[in-house]
């Protein structure tokens, strides 16, 4: 792998989500350096004692210029937003070019203070002071919808507030259960849902785009509740309830009505040990339940029943799996070398007293952009990774590392290359690639360790349709040699003393296409449905309850009305609070 020259870097050096910059905070000045160039194109500088303070270094969303869900009923407006919506609303319009959508920022923030800054713009900035208005320090923040919107979420939980930088207005939402899970926006609308638990119960909000007024409030049957996603179509609000009180996966409509329940046993009984983890296929066609019991299920998103199960087993026994096992020597080397069947990997073991049992599927990752491969980890089993395959229904590549295995994360356009950081292995990145023989160990070039290392991509600024090959799998480009050195994949990675640029060598991408998908797919017109062929089974697969919600709307019948479309297909009517 080559590397950059080394970089002055602290612990808020962050690639920006357009893979165009690198932010760097280095009291009193805050560095944006170009990933073209890696020259510094901008510096700012920053008042000496708050950049001592500093806490929070955001970047704000990206602009995705390419088609949303082919799910979402909106499938041919451009662009949308990576964490919020297209351009026009299913129930109106969303301005979010006009209001400033479009610009690149980065704010900074410490316990009561967030400065914003404008990448293009140097006359511009924007600072929010007192924002915990003495109840409590700033626990969270983040960028709203787009550049214009910052959520500040108070210590303690006790409110979070929506700041529009065009006005400098705010808007106070009570009693947010969790400060950096729980929120969310929806796909294609922007509407906001976000889970509150004022007294008892725990509620969903759901609050419209730019004014945050409420618009639909409504109880959930939950003890507990760990969170809330929404699925990439923008049809479906999942939320899981806490292991205590059994396994229990809630899917809501966008207008607030409970479509199934989901408890994870046969035939209509209770069943599993509780879940841990959930995540939506990208193409939101499939939601990833991760349980206690080593267990990852596939629900359908059309009756929310089981599909596929995939199993963790303690002893690995796969014909034809390749199974690759780190090996570390006295000396320090490292390598891999192909482990014999069957084998078990490291297991570890909990206490039944332990408020975080070690056990069950922490992480689930999906590749980009169809979702064809899955990477996964059990905590009961820290040091292994397991890659599957939707089109196999079977393990594709299982790696059993050293050290714990700390995350697991998928370049942002090349489908099959699954970056892995392990505990305890300072310096040190993995990488996986389905055209390789074996995983790669990567060492990067520090001089000596300062703080925990971390290691990110950095997206390519060209779309991946003009990416030419080895990456695309394409066999003729304009250009091809000059545009291949440009868009060969790059990671950020160091410590708190250097970072460096880090560019994935080429060899292995040029002999073996991309893992097999139709034409239409690979040109991002379709989604990939591997599952479309598997017969059904007719027994029963899970307990489904069609109960609908008789919380109702708390809004006030005295408000105006707003439309919304929820998953039956037809319009209804919610209040929105004036």
């Amino acid at each position: 792998m080559e590397f950059s020259s080394a970089f002055k870097s602290s612990q808020h050096s962050i690639p920006s989500p357009n893979g165009a910059f690198i932010a760097t905070l280095l009291p009193p000045r805050l560095i944006l350096r170009s990933t073209r160039t890696l020259e510094p194109i901008r510096t700012i500088n920053v008042n000496p004692d708050f950049a001592s303070r500093v806490s929070f270094a955001r970047w704000s969303p990206r602009i995705v210029t390419e088609s949303p869900s082919p799910c979402c009923p909106i499938s041919s407006l451009l662009p949308l937003f990576e964490c919020a919506a297209t351009t026009k609303r299913r129930s109106g319009i969303d301005k979010t070019e006009e209001e400033g959508g479009s610009p690149m920022r980065i704010l900074l923030a410490d316990e009561d203070t967030v400065r914003v800054w404008d990448v293009s713009d140097p006359k511009w900035t924007a600072t929010v002071q007192g924002v915990g208005g003495g109840l409590g320090k700033i626990a969270n923040v983040e960028f709203g919808r787009n550049a214009d919107e910052v959520l500040v979420f108070s210590e303690f939980g006790v409110k979070l507030t929506v700041w529009s930088l065009i006005t400098g207005r705010s808007v106070e939402i009570r009693d947010p259960k969790f400060i950096s899970r729980g929120f969310g926006y929806r796909p294609c609308t922007s509407h906001f849902a976000l889970l509150t638990r004022p007294a008892a119960h725990d509620i969903i909000t759901i609050h419209a785009h730019t004014t945050y007024r409420l618009g639909s409030s409504f109880s959930i049957p939950t003890t507990d509740a760990q969170g809330l996603k929404w699925s990439p179509c923008g049809r479906w609000i999942a939320v899981w309830d806490s292991a205590s009180s059994g396994y229990k996966v809630l899917v809501y409509t966008a207008d607030g009505h409970l479509y199934r329940t989901y408890t994870g046993g046969q035939d209509g009984s209770a069943g599993g040990l509780g879940v841990k983890s959930l995540e939506w296929s990208p193409q939101g066609d499939y939601l990833a339940v991760g349980g206690y019991d080593r267990r990852i299920t596939l629900l359908s998103n059309f009756t929310f029943s089981p599909v596929v199960f995939l199993d963790h087993t303690s002893t690995i026994k796969l014909p034809g799996v390749p199974v690759w096992q780190e090996q570390v020597s006295a000396s320090g080397q490292r390598n891999y070398i192909t482990a014999a069947q069957p084998m078990c990997p490291p297991t570890v073991s909990s206490l039944p007293t332990d408020p975080n049992p070690k056990v069950g599927i922490s992480t689930i990752a999906f590749n980009n952009p169809d979702g064809a491969l899955i990477a996964t980890r059990s905590d009961s089993m820290p040091t292994t990774v397991w890659i599957w395959s939707f089109k196999l229904l079977s393990p594709f590549a299982i790696i059993v590392q050293h050290s714990p295995v700390r995350s697991l994360s998928w370049h942002p356009t090349i489908p099959d290359l699954l970056m892995i950081q392990c505990n305890n292995d300072q310096g040190v990145v993995y990488l996986w690639n389905s055209k390789w023989e074996r995983p790669r160990i990567v060492t990067v070039p520090l001089d000596k360790s300062l703080g925990k290392h971390d290691a990110k991509w950095i997206r390519p600024e060209t779309p991946r349709s003009e990416v030419p090959p080895p990456y695309s799998g394409y066999s003729s480009f304009p250009n091809a040699e000059a545009k291949r050195e440009e868009n060969r994949p790059m990671m950020m990675s160091g410590d708190s003393g250097n970072y460096f640029v880090g560019y994935v060598e080429e060899e292995g991408f040029e002999n073996r296409l991309p893992p097999p998908q139709s034409p239409n797919v690979a040109k991002g017109k379709e989604p990939a449905d591997y599952f479309s062929k598997i017969p059904q089974s007719p027994r029963k697969l899970g307990n489904l309850e069609g109960t609908p919600n008789s919380s109702g709307s708390s809004a006030s019948p005295s408000g105006t009305t707003e439309d919304v479309d929820d998953t039956f297909q037809y319009r209804g009517r919610i209040f929105v609070q004036s």
